[in-house]
């Protein structure tokens, strides 16, 4: 897989050696609650997800321009999301440590993976949940491009068990 550049990040494939890094964000609760899995209790737990969930073809690390991962942004193609993805579309997911929030990195990061998808990839259709309560990434879509599509209530979120209503949005190629 290749790496995108933007003016302020480098979105490259995750590796091992990002473990520490990783488990700098991901262990902070507050980031895990906003996207439905727990926060990360080991550098080995880390690396663990970067060997069976990062590693996954369309997996990209945000990172600043020293490579020091920040973030985590990605797409899920048919079969790999909990979203109604057909053929020919994906699901575009995204976090930030918190340390990093409002500064731009997620709006900067979704805008060249929606690029990469349309034109690298030739999607015609991306997909992306929110929860009801992150009106912040709610925003990150909507700057991008996303409208919203439907509300999904009460969706129980496997990794913690916890119900969350998310709402749906969608980016059509053409538009």
């Amino acid at each position: 897989m290749e790496t995108l550049h933007t003016m302020r990040l480098l979105l490259r494939p995750w590796k091992i050696t990002d473990a520490e890094a990783l488990y700098a964000q991901a262990h902070n609760p507050i980031i895990g609650k906003m996207c439905g899995w727990l926060p990360h209790k080991s550098v080995e737990e880390s690396r663990e997800i970067i060997e069976v969930v990062l590693s996954k073809s369309h997996s990209f690390a945000i990172c600043l321009p020293n490579n020091t991962p920040i973030g985590s942004i990605g797409l899920l193609l048919q079969g790999e999301s909990n979203l109604p993805v057909s053929e020919n579309e994906a699901e575009i997911g995204y976090w930030l440590g918190e340390d990093f929030w409002g500064k731009g990195y997620v709006t900067e990061a979704t805008l060249r993976v929606i690029q990469y998808a349309f034109e690298q990839l030739n999607l015609t259709q991306l997909w992306a949940s929110a929860y009801e309560e992150n009106v912040a990434s709610q925003r990150v879509l909507e700057k991008c491009g996303f409208r919203y599509h439907h509300t999904l209530e009460d969706f129980l979120f496997p990794l913690t068990g916890e119900r969350h209503t998310s709402l749906i949005y969608t980016l059509n190629r053409e538009n």
